[in-house]
């Protein structure tokens, strides 16, 4: 006859593993508890929000530095009320709303890549809880993931975004001094008027 526990021991394992469960329960409440209360809307917001504030001051700097380059080279060539102009400013201004539609998308991907890593981490987090059941290992590993996904993000440099504006200037205003030199020898494929006078000599300045 078997006494009381003559059961192999079966008992006992479910109580094991009944603890087990709880340790897994508690441990993935505590986690989504930490992960909900650290990260929400405005969190992943103000992802998007550093990356604006980072980038859009260096957009306006650079667009305003290339404004200035545009109206110097008018202005010393007596074309502030030319049509040029007109298209000059146009296509300058196109870059500009191109270079301010790329920061916003950036921004949007800093915040989408911040949601990522964050629903990894807790999704990663808990599937080692449960194969560990150590429930306390568990949540000191999510306080130190926690700690690492609220760090701020490091931004890579915006680089020139109106250079090849500006080079461009330089550079017509290179080939239509060298055609007006040339006597009509060199004839640049477009000629802006902006750098030579009506009667195709090199403007001064």
């Amino acid at each position: 006859m078997f006494g009381k526990g003559g059961d192999g021991g079966a008992g006992a394992s479910r109580e094991a593993e009944m603890r087990r469960q709880t340790f897994i329960r508690d441990g993935s409440n505590a986690i989504n508890q930490m992960f909900d209360t650290q990260f929400n809307d405005d969190f992943y917001k103000g992802r998007s929000k550093a990356y604006l504030d980072y980038a859009k001051p260096q957009v306006d700097d650079q667009y305003a530095d290339a404004r200035k380059q545009l109206t110097f080279a008018l202005d010393r060539t007596g074309m502030l009320d030319s049509t040029g102009r007109t298209q000059k400013e146009a296509e300058l201004t196109k870059q500009y709303d191109n270079a301010n539609r790329n920061v916003s998308d950036k921004a949007l991907d800093y915040e989408n890549t911040a949601r990522s890593n964050v629903e990894g981490s807790r999704a990663n987090l808990i599937s080692m809880l449960s194969a560990t059941g150590d429930q306390q290992g568990a949540i000191n590993a999510a306080t130190g993931r926690a700690a690492a996904l609220t760090a701020p993000d490091a931004f890579d440099g915006i680089g020139q975004l109106f250079g090849n504006f500006t080079s461009a200037l330089n550079t017509q205003a290179g080939l239509e001094k060298n055609a007006a030199l040339s006597n009509g020898t060199i004839s640049p494929r477009y000629n802006t008027g902006l750098f030579t006078n009506g009667t195709g000599s090199v403007k001064v300045y």
